[in-house]
């Protein structure tokens, strides 16, 4: 899975103002990255009215609106997917995922903290804090970076957390989880399903290749 960083901090701290501007800064050194947006109500995301959302109240499970620039997808869950399976199902050709909440997790964190909305950062800092972002000093056992310090906060990430880390040619997910291969299987399943698609007619030229296989009788 590619990496992750979890952006955490009060309400109103800033973060979606600052990924505003980290983004495009990553992006100009060449690299794809993707967000999750962590949610603990009610879905909603469609508008009332259009034709997407009349699919979905007439009852479907998934409605998907596909244009040559974008494709979304709204999708029953029977509770909140895991971060992993996310990941593993959506970001495989992303170089870095950054959300937004999952504060509880043991995720790499990095906080924003304005000490002109908020008297004190979040209780509890644990190990998986790696920075801050501020505009005061911060905790001197983590690196701080200044509220508009865009590009050492990029420099960071990237020497950090997506240089150390390149991306896998190969993903494998078992029931929804990702599982860690190691190189000669990496290689092993890569080849051979490259080899054998190659044989099909129109497959001489493979760049993503997709397999699902669902065991038992369909639910």
């Amino acid at each position: 899975m590619p990496p992750v960083i979890a952006f955490i901090g009060k309400p109103d701290s800033g973060k979606t103002t600052l990924l505003e501007k980290l983004i495009p800064e990553l992006r100009h050194r060449g690299y794809r990255i993707g967000t999750i947006k962590h949610h603990v109500h009610t879905f909603e995301m469609d508008k009332p009215g259009k034709d997407t959302w009349r699919h979905k109240q007439a009852g479907a499970s998934t409605v998907a609106l596909s244009s040559p620039t974008g494709l979304g997808i709204i999708r029953d869950v029977d509770e909140d997917l895991t971060l992993e399976e996310l990941v593993g199902r959506y970001y495989g050709d992303i170089d870095l995922v950054i959300t937004e909440g999952y504060k509880r997790l043991t995720l790499p964190k990095i906080e924003v903290f304005r000490s002109a909305l908020h008297e004190e950062p979040l209780p509890g800092r644990d190990e998986t804090w790696v920075a801050m972002v501020s505009d005061t000093a911060g905790a001197a056992d983590l690196p701080c970076f200044p509220l508009d310090d865009v590009m050492g906060l990029a420099d960071f990430l990237e020497s950090r957390f997506i240089k150390p880390f390149p991306k896998q040619k190969t993903s494998l997910l078992v029931n929804g989880q990702p599982v860690q291969l190691n190189a000669f299987v990496e290689s092993f399943l890569r080849q051979a399903i490259t080899g054998m698609t190659c044989s099909l007619k129109g497959c001489q030229d493979p760049r993503e290749i997709i397999i699902t296989i669902r065991q038992g009788p369909p639910e």
